[in-house]
């Protein structure tokens, strides 16, 4: 397998030689703006959490509606290419959440009546 990747390395670099006399090299792209480290790692662990609760719970949306919020807090720290997709995102997932089904108490079983006697029927 070595010896393919050595002959196809040799190969484009004598194709490019052959090809590339008298041309001048194009400058590399600008590299790719990153969101600071520290704003990233909180954003990260902050939708890590949302991921972990169960969907439709009242704590599930309150942790992507705070998610959302801290994205929305953080857009001058996030680079201008990364800003509408980050927030995009943080509003899709807070829609999503935005509803939660409040637990239903646990009805009691109903007691049985008592079997009432023929006297207590007619007395009402």
């Amino acid at each position: 397998m070595r010896w393919r990747n050595g002959l196809l390395t040799a190969s484009s670099a004598l194709l490019l030689t052959a090809c590339g006399g008298g041309h001048e090299a194009t400058p590399p792209p600008p590299p790719v703006p990153r969101i600071p480290a520290g704003v990233a790692a909180r954003l990260a662990a902050e939708a890590d959490a949302v991921a972990a609760l169960t969907p439709g719970t009242c704590e599930a949306r309150d942790a992507a509606a705070r998610f959302r919020d801290d994205v929305i807090a953080s857009i001058g720290r996030i680079p201008q290419r990364w800003q509408e997709p980050l927030t995009s995102a943080a509003n899709t997932l807070a829609a999503r959440l935005a509803t939660c089904a409040v637990a239903k108490p646990v009805e009691q079983p109903r007691k049985k009546p008592k079997h009432r006697g023929h006297r207590e029927k007619h007395e009402q």
